[in-house]
């Protein structure tokens, strides 16, 4: 049956019973009235006593007593229901919740009470507890039955003065609420949603003695705002409110990626299976019937806390697994071109290629050595960290490779990882700018370049310390020319002049004799680009 039927004025032949109406309506006011008037006697004790700490609480009993009694007066008068009938699962409803409160506010009295020694007032508390708790028995099956038996099977309650209705809390088969120390073992921040301010109030305070900071949300519409503006490790969300109902509310918060993570108990005053059942489905935590048994709230809300903490600590270690791999993995950028850290992160190896048309070019500092020996340690790595860092941004910017440095040797490619239309003319231009760079530093170095243009074998040497590297006569003979080369200009051989011939001119070195090579043409460029002409002495 849906709530909207169940919601509809019950009609049974009973009800059409005076006698039985009457019975009814006796049988739950006698509960009410022992409740009513035991808080009054407890009030009039603790005025006496100047226990001025009960006093509200004890005010919000003996309110929620007379609402009771002001309900069942007005729903169960035997006038009203022959001219209008009831609505039995309504009634149902509005007794549960002040009965609620009062069983969760005499049992935090009951627990103030005896950590504060004040003895005396636990038994009549005690009654308090044990006469709602009767009572909402009595209204959860009464009324229920009332709605389903038959006409010839009428409901008779056990009268007021029966073993049902015994106040000595020692007939009471329900455990007697447990006092928790309060503790910080476990705490978290909580959130308590609940459009009932009595209800807000019991149930926060309870948590507060567990040792949990509680924050309070008078509605869906609030909580939602506060869980999006503060840090929450549990939130308590009541089912059946005015604005957004706590079903809006989960979904909002299992639908946002920021918020799913919080854990949600539902909280009902209904117990009826179909609305656990869609609210597990719906991702929350767990569900409690109100009024709560103290030890299963308590236990449930330790579960849900040690669940996130561990959740917590998960994504903590996946953060910092992720925050590892992207140190790792840049430092990998910095050791090893990016494409072939992409191969290496795909195959764990990065196979040996042969690449055509490629530019190399080799830097080396003149008179690096008798530098060293006339400065301490300290300047001459800093003096040549700063042009290192230099050079790295020259070769980026113009779309080298680095290769790697060798002492006060820079090497790098163009045209080898990243297809360039003249690699020639991208590493002239870089070494014309890098020339021009080490005059400004503060060691005011000259020096040489030399470049070369041809085919080259690479590839990944080594394994407890990676090294991408160049192979063949190309590297060997950029690595000759630079050495043999003009200071403060960019050498190249013939075959790299040839790819730039139509941009630059340059002098002419004429046929130099190279170890291992023979004799090389070497032309030198220079900044301000020399006349083509002067090789042949015009």
């Amino acid at each position: 049956m849906s709530r909207e039927e169940q919601r509809r004025p019950e009609t049974d032949p009973r009800l059409a019973d005076r006698g039985f109406l009457a019975n009814l309506r006796h049988e739950y006011r006698t509960p009410i009235n022992h409740i009513i008037g035991y808080t009054e006697m407890l009030q009039e004790e603790s005025e006496e006593q100047d226990f001025q700490d009960l006093a509200p609480d004890l005010g919000r009993i003996h309110a929620a007593g007379q609402q009771l009694l002001a309900l069942v007066n007005a729903s169960l008068d035997v006038a009203k229901v022959e001219t209008v009938g009831i609505d039995l699962s309504g009634l149902r409803e509005e007794l549960r919740t002040p009965l609620n409160a009062i069983i969760g506010y005499s049992e935090l009295l009951q627990e103030q009470a005896e950590e504060t020694r004040r003895d005396s007032m636990v038994p009549d508390l005690g009654k308090i507890c044990s006469a709602a708790r009767n009572l909402l028995d009595l209204v959860n099956e009464n009324l229920v039955l009332t709605a389903t038996e038959s006409a010839e099977s009428p409901i008779r309650p056990e009268p007021a003065s029966g073993p049902g209705w015994s106040l000595q809390p020692a007939a009471v088969e329900r455990p007697q609420a447990t006092v928790f120390p309060v503790t910080k073992t476990g705490a978290g921040s909580l959130l308590v949603v609940d459009d009932n301010e009595m209800n807000r109030d019991m149930l926060s305070r309870r948590l507060e003695r567990q040792g949990h900071t509680v924050a309070v949300a008078e509605g869906g519409r609030q909580a939602l705002e506060m869980v999006r503006s503060e840090p929450f490790d549990l939130v308590l969300l009541d089912i059946m409110m005015p604005d957004v109902d706590g079903y809006q509310v989960l979904r909002g918060l299992k639908s946002d990626s920021t918020l799913r993570h919080i854990p949600v108990i539902m909280l009902s005053a209904l117990d009826e299976m179909d609305s656990v059942v869609r609210c597990i489905q719906m991702g929350a935590e767990d569900h409690l019937s109100k009024p709560f048994d103290p030890v299963l709230l308590h236990a449930r809300i330790g579960a849900c806390l040690e669940k996130k903490r561990l959740r917590d600590q998960e994504r903590l270690h996946l953060q910092q697994i992720e925050h590892e791999r992207k140190r790792a993995d840049d430092l990998l950028h910095v050791i090893l071109p990016g494409p072939v850290v992409d191969e290496l992160k795909a195959t764990s190896t990065v196979k040996p290629r042969r690449y055509e048309n490629v530019a190399v070019l080799f830097c080396d500092i003149v008179g690096f050595t008798a530098y060293c020996d006339v400065r301490q340690p300290e300047e001459v790595i800093t003096s040549l960290q700063d042009l290192v860092e230099v050079y790295e941004d020259l070769a980026l910017r113009h779309g080298l490779e680095k290769i790697k440095t060798i002492g006060d040797s820079f090497m790098a490619a163009a045209g080898l990882l990243k297809p360039l239309e003249n690699p020639v003319l991208n590493c002239v231009r870089c070494g014309l700018e890098m020339i021009s760079a080490a005059r400004v530093v503060p060691s005011g170095w000259q020096v040489r370049i030399g470049i070369d243009f041809g085919p080259v074998v690479a590839g990944v040497v080594g394994r407890r310390q990676y090294l991408f590297d160049l192979w063949g006569d190309t590297v060997n003979t950029a690595a000759r020319i630079e050495s043999h080369g003009s200071t403060g200009s960019v050498n190249l051989s013939r075959l790299a002049w040839e790819q730039v011939q139509e941009q630059y001119t340059a002098r002419w070195l004429g046929m130099t004799e190279v170890k291992g090579k023979g004799y090389l043409e070497i032309f030198a460029l220079y900044q301000q680009g020399l006349l083509w002409r002067e090789r042949l002495g015009e």
